[in-house]
């Protein structure tokens, strides 16, 4: 790339990450912006939305396996990330199309092949409420 290339492609690639890290909900900013207005404010708010983001992803990465909300989770706190991390707001954005993907594939299925997916996904939460009892008696 040339370098005249390079500086007409830094406006558009600092628009594009700045849109991308401000997706902080509505009800949340005059709280973000107190705190990013204090010294060093904006390494602690980054550090607050890394550390709670880690912790969300964590409790539902452990209850994946179990029956329940596993994946809900760690998709809630990947939007916890989105709010502040431009490259969680990319991965968050590719989950959600992947899932609408798969949905839609789904959907475009036979009743018959729905129901295989179904009686599918029912067993491997029976395995998995198995595998679970196992371990714990």
């Amino acid at each position: 790339m040339v370098e005249s290339e390079a500086v007409e492609a830094a406006p558009a690639l600092a628009e594009r990450t700045a849109s991308a890290e401000r997706a902080t909900p509505s009800w949340l900013e005059p709280l973000r912006d107190r705190v990013i207005r204090l010294p060093g404010g904006r390494l602690i708010w980054r550090g607050f939305v890394a550390v709670l983001g880690m912790i969300i992803v964590g409790i539902g990465i452990v209850l994946i396996p179990l029956p329940g909300p596993g994946w809900a989770i760690v998709f809630l706190g990947v939007g916890v990330w989105a709010t502040e991390f431009g490259w969680a707001k990319r991965l968050l954005d590719f989950g959600v199309g992947v899932l609408k993907r798969w949905t839609l594939w789904a959907m475009r299925q036979s009743l018959f092949v729905r129901g295989l997916l179904g009686l599918a996904g029912l067993l491997l939460l029976a395995g998995l409420a198995l595998l679970g009892w196992a371990l714990v008696h």
